[in-house]
Order: C-alpha cells, then structure tokens, then sequence
C-alpha cells in the first residue's frame, strides 16, 4: 500500500519576498505595527498618502502618524479614536475613520484608515495592520453634492433649506441658553430696474456683491442666506447688549446704499428689511419668519432703505387672521369663491364694452360675503396670492366661454400690491396662459389700485410696460385716491384711469369732487389714457360725464354685477337707456 508523501512546509523566504512585491504594487497604504505600537513596514502607497516620510519611518510610533491626521470637521484627530490605537486596546478589528490630510505633495486629501488584528504565524505577539485607502474623489463629489443642496450657487451663500436648519439650531441653542437673537428678512429696492436695464448678467453680478457686503458687515457669529430672487435672510445670534440688532441693521444698510460698479456705471440700490426678535416676538422658526416678513412689508410701505421692527402689538391680530387664513384657504380649495362681472358700458356709442370681475366668497354658513368683508385682512399675506392667480384663471375661462357664446368682451380683474411687487407675478401670469392656451390674453385688462401702484413706481412702471409687450392692458384703479402727480403718471403708463366711485357718486353735489372728475378726465386726454367712470348710479351721472368727455362707465345705475350664469341673458336683452341718447345730443350743442 503507497503512503503520502509527507507535506514539507514551504520556503518562509521567497513567500515573505512574494507577499511584499504584492504589498508593493497595491494602490491602497498598508502599514504593519508591532505590539508596541512601532511601524514595521509602510509600503509605497502610504508614503505618498501621508504629508512627510519621516512618519513612516521604521520603529516611529503610531502616535506621529496620528497627529498630521485631522478629522472630517477639520479637528485634530483623537488619540483615543485613532483605530491602531482601538486594535492595540484588544479589538479585533477597529471602526474605519476618515481623516483629512495633506499629502506630501501639499495636495489636500481624504484617507479611510481601517485597522485589525494581525496574528503572528510564529506563535509570537500580535502586531496590527492598518489600511490607508483615498477616498478624495467619493469624499469632494459628496461635498459638491451637499454644497448644491445647502447654498445658493450665485452668491455661496446658504440657501433657505440650510438657512431654516441654521434657525432650528439657533432657536434651540437660545432657548437653552436664556439668549436673544434676530431673524431678519431683506429685499433689495430697486433691483428689478437694473435687472431690466443693464440685463441679467449685471443683476448677477450685483446680487454677488450684496452677498459680499453682507458677510463683511455681518459678525462672525451671524448668518446671511439668499432664500430667492432679491431676498435675503438674515440670522443675529447673541443679541445680549440693548440696541445690538439695530446697530447691526443700520450698518448693513448703509453697507449696501453705497453705489456698486457694474458695467462701467455705478449702481445704486438700497434695502427693506424687516427683523424679529426671539424670545420677545415669537417662540418658534416658523413665527418668526412670519414676523419678519410683516416688519419687511412695513419697512417697504414707511418708504424703503430703511428697518423696521415687528411690532408685538400686531401679534394679536395676527392671531385672529391666522384663523381667516386657515379659514379663506380651506374655501380655496373647496370650490367657495365665484366671480360676479359688472359691466362696462360705452354710453355714447350703447354698447357693453367689457366686464370686470369681482370676487365673492360663497360661504356654507354666512351666505354672499364681499371682498371688503375678508380681502383687507388678508391684503398681505401669501394666500392673496394663490386668490389672483384663481381669478385670473377664472377669469379666462369665462372670456372663453363668452366668445364661444358671440361676446368677444374684455375682463378686468382687481391685483392685489403683494401679488403684483412680491409674488413673481409675471411668471405666475405666463404659466395661467400657458394652460389656458384658448384665451387672447389682449382681451384681459389688469386692475391695480393706484396706492398700490405708488409703493414702488419704478416696478410697477415696468411691469406694467412688460405686460403691454404680451398684449395685456393695465388700468389704475381708484384714480385720484392716491394723489399721483404728473411725473408718476409719466412712467405709470397704464391704459386706462379708473375715476373712483367716491368722487363720481358726489360729483353731483360736491363741487370738489366734480373738479376731480374732470381733472382726471382731462389728464386722461392730455396722457392719451381711457378713462373709466365708478360709481354710476342715475342718469343725472351719465349726463354729467358724458358733457365732461367721459363716456366708458359702470356702476349700478347700468347694473349691479352678475353671477355668470346670467351674464348671458343680460347681454342677449341689453338695450342703451334711452336717456343716453338724449344726454349725448345735449353735449353736442
């Protein structure tokens, strides 16, 4: 019977040379240590990996290696957490740890360092063996992606995401501490001008030296953050010493008034901001960016370049229209609000010339309720908004429905001065086109009140001549209420003056009110503006107006407004009033 050979161990020395021409060829650092700790072996990779070769050099302790080492956060790396150290204390294999260094190149780089047990064939102590991977390119493409995800690629400052998460820390870092700090929110006065006049790349460029001259001002405690468009955010920590927040703001805004050079020109812009402060004002995030975009509106409405802020004594209100608010948005979506059209009449000519929508609230329990009812204590909160942009909507679904039905009328529908400055109202009204392609937006007429329009006559003023580019009129409505002098007229080259009601329905007996209408009357014709009358209620009116040149009108004494479903059985049996006719032959001689 054949026996086996008996096995002979094989040669320690030519497997001990293969094992480290392996080692040496391996992209990843391999580094072996004794059980004291001392380097026994590093092979090429490692010294390319770490910032000097003295480190790795044979019998230095891990400790050196440990020190040139920084964590993630860019602290200096834990003895205590270094994993040779985690093996040498007993574990078997150590938690991998990244490590931010710079190689011996001077080149910035990530290392993932893991570390085990390695047993010794020879029956003796156990030494450890680490290893070195870089994880630069995973560790800078992770970096990038969380950069996009938490700053504003325009400017590198935060973005609102980073900037709410930078509030939930501070509000709760305060609320431990017993300390005070601002939220504040800014917008540029004056930006959209540039914007339109110098283009795109100039408003870029300005709104990146903004965001310089806000980190510059601001101190190393606080935080700016661009949230969107001109919009910035501002977070004020450790507000301790009275007067701090407003000291602060007085410098960012005079930081900012000083003029930019811009494509060969200076440019100057200024800011609205409005500012709250924790704990005093409100107890949460969400509250306080609330608050702080109240005292911005006001700060806007005082006349700009300037701070305002929130006013505690508005918090009780603000309470009681929360509700409303909860209350108009749930009616939103329920389908509650209708249009009612009143028409507009040319009584010279006696024909309907157009209607303008106006809004009603169908409440389940209240019954009718009308605008002045609910709009005035919503005029500036973000619902106004997403309400325009339904009766606009609203409104062309109806045009259509009219023409298709042999009226080809125009609509005028009320735009409140939030939706029209801060809503981004120009894309908002491209995107309602865009699904109702079936509408001739030439056919809709845009109603802004003329205080409205004062708050910022530059914007309106372009805005209004962007929209006249789509083929859309704009009407002043309320004209004479807000005391516009020719210049502002000038630049507010809106269609159409809306004489308001107050003054047609007095004009009668109020020789002051007469001399209004006809002076809005005539500025209409100096300006080549339609005019419209409000608030005809009897022929005596109709008379009157027409002798003054003024023969578009609307008002009760033609007809109340109409639900749309008798829209068409008014317009099918509408007939000029006979007196008109008479009134028109007085004016002629």
């Amino acid at each position: 019977m054949a026996t086996s050979p008996t096995p002979v161990p094989p040669d320690p020395v030519p497997i001990c040379r293969r094992a480290i021409s392996i080692l040496v060829t391996l992209q990843e650092g391999i580094q072996l240590w004794d059980d004291a700790g001392c380097l026994v072996y590093a092979n090429p990779a490692s010294r390319s990996q770490f910032p000097t070769a003295e480190v790795l050099a044979p019998g230095r302790h891990w400790t050196a290696l440990a020190r040139d080492c920084r964590t993630e956060s860019g602290a200096p790396c834990s003895i205590d957490d270094f994993p040779v150290a985690d093996v040498l204390r007993g574990a078997a294999i150590a938690t991998p740890l990244l490590l931010r260094v710079t190689r011996h190149d001077g080149q910035p780089s990530w290392l993932r360092l893991a570390a085990h047990r390695l047993p010794m064939a020879d029956g003796g102590p156990d030494g450890v063996v680490s290893v070195s991977v870089d994880v630069t390119a995973l560790v800078e493409q992770e970096l990038r992606l969380k950069q996009q995800a938490h700053f504003d690629p325009l400017t590198d400052l935060p973005n609102r995401a980073l900037f709410s998460d930078r509030i939930e820390r501070a509000v709760a870092h305060a609320r431990r501490h017993g300390e005070r700090l601002a939220v504040c929110l800014l917008d540029l006065d004056g930006f959209k001008a540039v914007n339109d006049e110098l283009g795109h790349p100039a408003g870029d460029l300005l709104l990146r030296k903004v965001a310089r001259r806000l980190k510059d001002t601001l101190r190393t405690e606080d935080t700016a953050a661009r949230i969107g468009g001109d919009e910035f955010a501002l977070l004020l920590g450790d507000l301790n010493a009275p007067g701090e927040c407003e000291s602060v703001l007085k410098r960012i805004l005079d930081a900012l008034a000083i003029p930019y050079p811009i494509a060969d020109r200076e440019v100057r812009v200024t800011a609205s901001i409005g500012a709250t402060v924790f704990p005093i004002d409100a107890v949460d995030p969400d509250q306080l960016l609330r608050h702080a975009d109240h005292a911005m509106y006001t700060a806007k409405l005082a006349g700009k370049n300037r701070f305002s802020l929130f006013d505690p004594t508005q918090e009780s209100r603000a309470r009681a229209n929360f509700g409303l608010i909860r209350k108009i948005e749930d009616a939103l979506a329920h389908g509650q609000f209708t249009l009612h059209y009143q028409p507009k009449v040319d009584c010279r000519q006696g024909r309907v010339i157009g209607l303008e929508a106006l809004l009603r609230w169908q409440h389940p329990v209240l019954g009718l309720r009308m605008p002045g009812e609910f709009l005035p204590l919503i005029e500036h909160e973000d619902v106004i908004v997403s309400i325009g942009n339904w009766v606009i909507a609203e409104a062309l679904r109806e045009q259509t429905r009219l023409r298709a039905a042999g009226h080809d009328l125009s609509i005028s529908v009320n735009i409140a001065a939030r939706q029209l400055l801060r809503g981004r109202f120009a894309d908002q009204f491209d995107a309602i086109l865009a699904e109702h392609a079936e509408a001739d937006p030439g056919r809709l007429e845009i109603e802004i009140l003329e205080t409205a329009a004062l708050e910022d006559v530059a914007a309106v003023g372009q805005l209004i001549a962007d929209f006249q580019g789509r083929g859309v009129r704009f009407a002043l409505d309320d004209f004479g209420t807000g005391y516009s002098s020719l210049a502002h007229l000038k630049h507010l080259r809106a269609d159409v003056l809306k004489i308001d009601q107050t003054f047609v329905r007095d004009m009668l007996d109020d020789p002051g009110d007469l001399a209004i209408v006809q002076g809005v009357v005539g500025l209409a014709g100096a300006f080549h503006r339609d005019v419209v009358a409000e608030g005809v209620e009897n022929l005596a009116h109709v008379r009157a107006l027409l002798g003054l040149g003024c023969h578009v009108m609307q008002g009760y004494g033609i007809s109340r407004p109409l639900p749309a479903e008798h829209l068409g059985p008014w317009l099918a049996g509408f007939r000029p009033d006979p007196g008109w006719t008479a009134a028109r032959a007085a004016t002629h001689h």
